[in-house]
């Protein structure tokens, strides 16, 4: 009993000793534990740079085509500003990239050949007086797409100061022809029928037989022209007058007068000077065809040295060129130029 109650208790015993034998042994067998793990470091991976950009080839832009547009103003020549001599005309010309024509106009005195085109002609008056006269020539420029501005041309007309022939005390004394009596062939009277300006004016008469004949008008102070005193007196200058004193002119520019013929068709000559009358060499109409019309003439004086003249109007006519001789007429004879 008691041996049986001993290995029970024996028995027991072990039960309760086993587990923990076992959790010993279980305990005394396990491998240590591993060491935690070393931390390695960790390397951070370098960034790749992103991929440098080829920059792109510049773009070459061209420049918008402007819109076609109007020509500029244009250029005149002469330009700006010009003077122009009473009846004297002028060329004026006007330039303009890509212009198709031109249009012009004319403000003020005087006139122009066209009003289109690149060139024109202006004429001022005939006659204009001491204050002068201005005009003003405006152009502009045109094409497909406008017009221009305008371009301004000013004209001077300068004054003109006049000496009537008669103011100077002359008179119609040089009486030449071809014959031996130039009286025979011509006559000198005067006329209140269809004058150019008043009531009075020159009537000739010249008859063929002579060849020739012309009457000289010079200063009262030399005489009559039928002495050789009177001709050498002429043609030294020792009866000369100053014309330009007489008129009070700065510069005297030229002679004019009107004429008409009886029927039209008369042949004449007028001159101032002659080749041993001053002012010399002489100045010349040259040879003119009247109509029976009044017509104006002018014979240029410019350069002309008038301080002393003694032959300050003559006419001549030929037997051959007036088979049946020739009546006109002369009014308005006078000294222009400038004070």
């Amino acid at each position: 009993m008691n041996k049986q109650r001993k290995l029970t208790t024996q028995r027991w015993v072990l039960a309760l000793a086993l587990p923990a034998l076992l959790t010993i042994g279980l305990v005394g067998c396990q491998s240590p534990p591993p060491p935690p793990p070393t931390a390695t470091p960790t390397l951070e991976p370098t960034p790749t740079p992103p991929p440098t950009a080829t920059p792109e080839p510049p773009t070459l832009t061209s420049e918008p085509t402007p819109p076609p547009s109007p020509p500029p103003a244009p250029v005149t020549e002469p330009s700006g500003k010009t003077t122009v001599p009473a009846g004297k005309t002028i060329p004026v010309r006007a330039s303009a990239t890509d212009a198709d024509g031109y249009r012009w106009r004319l403000d003020g005195e005087g006139e122009i050949s066209a009003t289109e085109g690149d060139t024109i002609l202006y004429t001022p008056p005939e006659q204009v007086g001491e204050e002068g006269a201005m005009a003003l020539l405006v152009v502009v420029a045109y094409n497909a797409h406008g017009e221009s501005p305008q371009t301004s041309l000013i004209i001077s007309v300068p004054g003109v100061a006049t000496l009537g022939l008669d103011q100077l005390d002359t008179v119609p004394a040089g009486w030449m022809s071809g014959g031996p009596n130039p009286a025979l062939f011509m006559d000198f009277g005067s006329s209140s029928d269809n004058c150019h300006t008043g009531t009075n004016c020159i009537k000739l008469t010249y008859r063929t037989g002579g060849g020739w004949g012309g009457i000289y008008w010079w200063p009262l102070a030399c005489g009559d022209s039928g002495t050789d005193l009177t001709w050498n007196n002429v043609k030294s200058g020792a009866c000369g007058v100053n014309v330009l004193q007489a008129g009070n002119f700065g510069a005297v520019d030229s002679l004019t007068f009107w004429a008409r013929g009886e029927r039209g068709g008369e042949v004449v000559e007028f001159k101032i000077g002659g080749a041993d009358i001053p002012p010399m060499p002489a100045s010349s109409t040259g040879k003119v065809t009247l109509t029976s019309d009044w017509q104006p003439y002018r014979i240029g004086l410019a350069g002309k040295d008038l301080t002393n003249a003694t032959g300050l109007f003559l006419w001549v006519a030929t037997d051959q060129d007036n088979l049946d001789g020739a009546v006109f007429y002369l009014d308005d004879i006078q000294f222009e130029g400038t004070r």
